[in-house]
């Protein structure tokens, strides 16, 4: 009914997908696309390296090249040729960000959400969001505009790899986010709408309030001891705390239990790290 409608910021939305108690969905959410953000920084940071390269490029050939022909110089249009070749690097760049996130030039269906554990019983609840929004019968999202109207976005928004981004509160990973018609989209969304009934139309199982996470982290850490990988790793040697989160999340995906984030693993596999280092320096000595 109307009057169970509420107009609230699409992040607040979110955050009682996960949990009963909005401000512990909200930490989760952040939890959440903290860990999108590590996930895909590196490739995002040499995609945008690339990118102010070739503008810069672009900018010192292309414009003069074309200064230069319309001025009747001699050689602006080689110049001018010249700086097609950054111009279209540039464009390759836009590309490659864009089918990273739809699969393609245009966004025709979802793809795969980029998360840390996508297992997560938190990130499954944020996916039934998307699934809904996804929807072409689902009540639009908008955003304000600085004259004060406001301006729809269509379901396909929610069709890429990074939308997780769309309900972030920090502006880098929001920054990241390309739109399906256009170049970056970093804008607040808005949804009015009777959230009990999306919650119940997506199917959605928000954790309860009060209901402290916790992760079986004891019997992963055990798990390790006469794991083959830990016998065999060389210490010390880069790349073995990586190694040791990576064996604790496939154990949580082999017991089917939500793993922690990825942070609170590489903490977990630094302490493993150092036991196993402190073992082997005290065999040595015998």
């Amino acid at each position: 009914m109307d009057h169970q409608k509420e107009l609230l910021p699409l992040r607040i939305i979110a955050a009682r997908f996960i949990n009963t108690n909005e401000r512990e969905g909200l930490d989760e959410l952040d939890r959440i696309t903290a860990d999108v953000y590590r996930r895909v920084y590196w490739r995002y940071m040499r995609l945008w390296s690339a990118f102010t390269a070739t503008l810069f490029a672009t900018v010192i050939t292309l414009l003069p090249g074309i200064g230069f022909t319309l001025a009747g110089v001699e050689g602006g249009e080689v110049v001018a040729i010249i700086g097609l070749i950054p111009f279209c690097l540039l464009l390759g760049v836009l590309c490659r960000w864009r089918i990273l996130q739809y699969g393609g030039m245009t966004a025709r269906k979802p793809q795969k959400a980029v998360y840390a554990n996508p297992d997560d019983r938190a990130v499954r609840n944020l996916e039934r969001l998307f699934a809904v929004l996804q929807q072409e019968t689902t009540p639009r999202s908008f955003f304000r505009m600085k004259n004060g109207g406001e301006r729809q976005i269509d379901e396909r928004y929610f069709f890429g790899s990074l939308r997780a981004a769309l309900v972030s509160k920090e502006r880098p990973l929001r920054d990241m986010f390309l739109n399906p018609v256009g170049l970056w989209f970093s804008r607040e969304l808005f949804l009015e709408a009777d959230v009990a009934a999306l919650i119940a139309q997506a199917k959605a199982e928000p954790n309860r309030s009060g209901t402290n996470k916790t992760y079986d982290y004891t019997d992963a850490i055990m798990s390790l001891i006469e794991h083959p990988d830990i016998r065999a790793m060389e210490v010390p040697k880069r790349g073995n705390q990586t190694k040791i989160k990576n064996l604790l999340e496939a154990w949580y995906g082999s017991k089917r239990q939500d793993a922690p984030s990825e942070t609170q693993l590489m903490l977990y596999a630094k302490d493993v790290l150092n036991v196993i280092e402190k073992n082997r320096r005290a065999n040595a000595r015998r």
